[in-house]
């Protein structure tokens, strides 16, 4: 990988940061076109300053320089001209100094390299400064005339000279192990449109020396992978001390211990942020049944709680999933989670943009919050509350799409695949980081869930829609009750194509894949975010109305700022591409959550949607039987 790779098109990173991309290539043309500029002013100053030839009265024609006139008969055109250049040659270096820093931030080059280029970027301006003025004096030693320029600008020049070196170590060091997260009031620097920054230097500030604290637990916390009646993942955040943990299931007289699965780490985590993670998978569980969980280090309890396995098929117990999607650390999304209790749900599914840390590890701190506030809730309920998760931007790099080049890997996550398994090994193991994949199954009673990835690891084509094929034409999922969740929605409220944001290519692939497969099998419900305002389709079919088809929910405003939509964005007027699907747009304030329940006894599906404090928005009732499904609507 060359360094104009890397400025330019990022190719061989880890992981998405097309945003650092979009911004380097920004300040590159800036940069080029001050260049150019800077030139042509030069030639200007230069033609200014020309020598020029007098002809005095009984003598030979002789060649005056220009600076051999008196002071005050130089150009007035040339010092400002010439002034104007100066300034903006510095406005080439600073640029370029930043993108250095934001590629420090996005640690994409190590902040002692960048601390060095940001040197020999201000070296190199003061050296071509000194060269500028160097014109003042006849001398055409290059010697002599640098000597004489740093006599005569000898205090610009050391205040010059002690700003590069404080930059050069300032800088670097003040933004080291950067984070930009987003929709996170509670640490960072407010930049713009709720973004927040933070590094190494200001966490020391408002965080903890340990955020998991040597000999604690500091996140317990449920996924689940496909056979969630009989199986669950226990997943735990430890302080650095602890090696190694066991767990113990115990219901009535029977217990099933397992040793956990530790799982990496990233090292390049600030000291304060280092835990050991584990995983601990259990299988063999009786359905719809209260387990009480032990974790243990070298043979002491460190934390004992509660999980309750989900109902199975056919089963008369019922099944709660509180769902949304793009929650926030901020008012609105907390009051939502407050709501956990009076839900009362069996699972809790958020369809991407979890945490906002956008796929940078430093953002570490993004997920404990999330955990934190959650975990409150949980140990209010009285047991955990599994999790099941769809991969969003902000999950694993910030652009919207990362354009299938991210790489998983234990030392530089995203995290959001350390953290959350949901997917087991053919042989009953915990997955390696490197092998999880952003698509997945969950069979809940006679639901079953599909997790997808609307383009950031896989596209729409080819794996994914051939794994869902096979699991489509599998027949013991045929009668289950089908529903997909995912983050980039098909049939968006407000959409615009001039942002970076959005990809209209991406869009026609999921309706050109995806729709054709949720039509044919029927596909009950479609959950939908990014968008971050309300909404819900009539029952569509080939993207039209149908009794029998599926209804989109969404998009994606589980607590955090509504996007404000301009009317040549919004899709649902007259004369727009979707203006007669929506049955319900909410465009302002449009906070919400929805509850799914589905009915062990008389097989009826309902949906709930809910303003943050738990006002009723609208309902949804569904009769399933093997033969027809009809829609009844109540508003």
């Amino acid at each position: 990988m060359t360094f104009f790779d890397l400025l330019w098109d990022g190719k061989g990173m880890t992981y998405d940061h097309s945003f650092a991309m979009e911004v380097a290539k920004v300040v590159v043309l800036v940069s080029m076109g001050i260049f150019v500029v800077n030139v042509i002013l030069s030639v200007i100053v230069y033609f200014l300053l020309k020598p020029k030839k007098q002809k005095l009265v009984g003598q030979i024609n002789i060649t005056d320089s220009f600076f051999e006139v008196k002071k005050e008969q130089k150009p007035m055109s040339a010092i400002i001209v010439e002034s104007i250049n100066i300034v903006l040659f510095w406005f080439i270096i600073g640029p370029l100094a930043l993108a250095l820093v934001s590629y420090s931030v996005f640690n994409l080059i190590p902040s002692w390299v960048c601390g060095l280029l940001i040197f020999l970027l201000g070296m190199f301006g003061i050296l071509v400064q000194i060269w500028r003025h160097s014109q003042f004096w006849k001398s055409k030693s290059f010697k002599k005339r640098y000597t004489s320029a740093a006599l005569y600008f000898k205090y610009l020049l050391a205040f010059e000279l002690t700003t590069v070196v404080f930059f050069s170590i300032f800088l670097p060091l003040a933004f080291q192990k950067g984070c930009l997260c987003v929709y996170n009031k509670a640490y960072g620097v407010d930049t713009f449109l709720d973004l927040q920054f933070s590094s190494k230097w200001t966490r020391s500030n408002w965080l903890p020396d340990e955020v998991c604290p040597k000999g604690t637990l500091c996140h317990i916390y449920a996924t689940l992978p496909e056979e969630t009646s009989s199986e669950v993942f226990i997943n735990v955040h430890s302080g650095t001390d602890i090696k190694e943990l066991d767990a113990q299931f115990r219901f009535q007289d029977s217990k099933i211990n397992i040793k956990c699965d530790k799982i990496p780490f990233p090292s390049s985590v600030e000291e304060r942020g280092q835990r050991n993670v584990f995983t601990c998978l259990f299988t063999g569980l009786k359905s719809y049944t209260l387990y009480d969980v032990d974790l243990i280090y070298k043979e002491k309890v460190l934390n004992s709680t509660k999980y309750r396995t989900i109902a199975e098929q056919y089963s008369d117990d019922d099944v709660v999933i509180l769902f949304g999607g793009d929650w926030g650390y901020q008012k609105k999304g907390l009051m939502i989670v407050d709501q956990i209790t009076k839900v009362n749900p069996d699972a809790i599914l958020i369809g991407g943009d979890i945490a906002y840390d956008n796929g940078n590890v430093h953002c570490y701190y993004s997920f404990d919050l999330l955990l934190s506030v959650f975990e409150s809730q949980f140990a209010k309920v009285g047991r955990l509350i599994p999790f099941i998760f769809s991969v969003g931007n902000h999950d694993v790099g910030f652009n919207d799409y990362a354009k299938y080049n991210i790489t998983v890997s234990d030392e530089r996550g995203p995290l959001y695949f350390t953290y959350f398994p949901q997917r087991k090994s053919t042989n009953n193991t915990v997955l390696p980081i490197k092998h999880r994949v952003t698509f997945n199954i969950q069979k809940m009673q006679n639901l079953l869930l599909f997790g997808l990835d609307s383009g950031y690891l896989y596209p729409h084509y080819g794996t994914q829609s051939n794994w869902m094929i096979s699991i489509l034409q599998n027949e013991a999922y045929a009668s289950l009750n089908k529903f997909a969740h995912y983050h980039v929605p098909i049939y968006p409220t407000c959409y615009n194509n001039n942002s970076f944001m959005n990809s209209w290519d991406n869009l026609l692939q999921a309706r050109a894949v995806w729709v054709p497969l949720f039509d044919t099998y029927e596909f009950v419900g479609a959950f939908e975010n990014h968008v971050h305002q309300y909404k819900r389709t009539y029952p569509l079919k080939a993207n039209k109305k149908s009794d029998k088809g599926t209804v989109y929910f969404g998009d994606g405003s589980m607590g955090i700022r509504t996007v404000n939509c301009e009317d040549e964005s919004k899709t649902y007027l007259p004369g727009r591409p979707f203006d007669d699907i929506f049955e319900t747009v909410i465009t302002n304030n449009s906070d919400h959550f929805w509850v799914l329940r589905s009915y062990g006894k008389n097989q009826t599906i309902d949906f709930n949607a809910f303003q943050p404090d738990y006002t009723f928005i609208q309902n949804s009732t569904y009769v399933v039987n093997a033969r027809e499904r009809k829609v009844k609507i109540d508003l």
